[in-house]
């Protein structure tokens, strides 16, 4: 990995703390997750029996993963997530394969959640159903200049999303178990079995979770990484398993499972229920709140992969400049630009069966490096250490492994699309060899 120089054009400041670290995890994680994914999870399920514990294991693996990786950002603590462990332990072309899709991944998870926001947008303000690109455009936008004015801007707005949504979140739940539990009915034809139902439940599941790792992207802009990172990922994947249990177990006393499967937005009703019209309208502002929330923190995270590619010679050089106010502008443009064209052209709709199938590659990819810099560079600093290694970090990967598997066996249109964007990465991956050797 090459050393960050130390020109002020191309260094990133060190403003955050394990604050905006915990914002970033949980914001960046239940803004999406508790809206649509209980009621994509019970469908899949198909009981009411299952939900929890898939909602359950789906934690424990955020948990392992959180354990094993936290272990690199202490020691490894630099801008570009998993591409920057990919090269310290395997080499260029790995880091370039993950770094690329990786990019490619964020942005297409931000084009689908602006359109998402901009859906719930309409609904509740009615004049703008028609429009809802050119909402989620404003979207983008904005968030895009909040972060193009500078790095405290962009954390005080993770923050304050994040922190309205908790509270937002809190009132809701707490308010659902004075509603009359709903009575049990009898769901024997719901119930699914199968290598694809269960592989669906765990996609859902998977895609609920991600960004339990989000805080290693900002580890380098980190007052203390070597203490934050560890903290903000391990608390903040305790937070979201606590979230996501209270959540649903919440929707089920509140709704008939029957209703759960087939109601859009369940804690709207569940809103409904409570406050009546004004409650639905009530969860639909949080929808879009915690909506913008993610957006924000995935154009945050899609801008430092870009500047970590740039800046080690695999992208033109232009893209690793950093404003004085800690924002890499140039990456923030073009990061910018993908996430509006993938949401203009309606190509974002099409990748996201495969963005759960990316983010598990990219996290086999850490989990191998745990174990491969523990056996090769055992010389290394470590101000975190795996708890149960290797025990833990084998299990986190074994189940990876096995996650990709189930995914080419029961889809495998959707593995060959993950794997065309992958070997994408090769001509970038040529060009910068090329370039970098001349």
């Amino acid at each position: 990995m090459t050393v960050p120089t130390t020109n002020q054009s191309s260094r990133l400041l060190r403003l955050l703390g394990m604050g905006f670290g915990l914002a970033v995890v949980v914001g960046g994680t239940t803004g999406t997750g508790v809206l649509r994914s209980p009621r994509e999870v019970a469908e899949a399920v198909g009981s009411p029996n299952g939900v929890l514990l898939v909602w359950l294991a789906g934690g424990f693996y955020a948990l392992l993963g959180a354990n094993s990786i936290a272990e690199l950002g202490a020691m490894l603590p630099q801008a570009g997530g998993w591409y920057g462990y990919a090269h310290r332990a395997f080499g260029e072309f790995v880091a370039v394969v993950v770094g690329w899709g990786d990019w490619v991944s964020s942005c297409v998870t931000g084009a689908l959640v602006a359109l998402m926001m901009a859906t719930y947008a309409a609904e509740l303000f009615p004049p703008l159903a028609g429009h809802e690109r050119t909402v989620a455009a404003a979207a983008v936008g904005g968030l895009g200049l909040i972060q193009w004015r500078g790095l405290r801007e962009a954390s005080r707005a993770q923050e304050l999303t994040a922190l309205l949504m908790a509270l937002a979140l809190a009132v809701l739940l707490t308010g659902s178990w004075w509603l009359p539990a709903a009575p049990v009915l009898s769901n024997s034809s719901l119930v699914k079995s199968g290598t694809l139902a269960v592989v669906v439940a765990f996609q859902a599941v998977i895609f609920a979770y991600d960004g339990w790792y989000a805080a290693i992207y900002f580890a380098e802009e980190d007052h203390d990484p070597a203490r934050a990172v560890p903290r903000s990922m391990l608390g903040g994947v305790a937070l979201v398993i606590l979230t996501y249990a209270l959540l649903n177990a919440a929707l089920l006393h509140a709704l008939p499972f029957s209703e759960l499967v087939g109601t859009e937005l369940p804690l709207a009703e569940v809103a409904d229920r409570l406050l009546g019209t004004w409650g639905r309208r009530a969860m639909l502002a949080v929808a879009v709140l915690g909506h913008l929330g993610v957006l924000n923190s995935v154009l945050l995270m899609a801008t430092r992969v870009l500047f970590a590619l740039s800046r080690d010679g695999h992208l033109p050089r232009p893209l690793a400049q950093v404003h004085e106010r800690g924002t890499p502008r140039p990456a923030l443009l073009v990061a910018t630009g993908l996430t509006l064209l993938l949401m203009a052209t309606g190509s974002a709709e099409q990748l996201l069966a495969v963005t759960s199938i990316l983010f598990v590659s990219y996290y086999a990819v850490g989990f191998g490096a745990v174990l491969w810099l523990r056996r090769t560079a055992p010389e290394l600093p470590r101000p975190y250490r795996a708890w149960g290694y290797p025990y833990t970090t084998g299990l986190a990967l074994l189940i990876s492994v096995g996650f990709l598997i189930s995914n080419a066996v029961a889809e495998p249109g959707n593995t060959l699309l993950a794997a065309g964007l992958i070997v994408g990465s090769y001509p970038l991956y040529k060009f910068s060899t090329r370039r970098n050797s001349s």
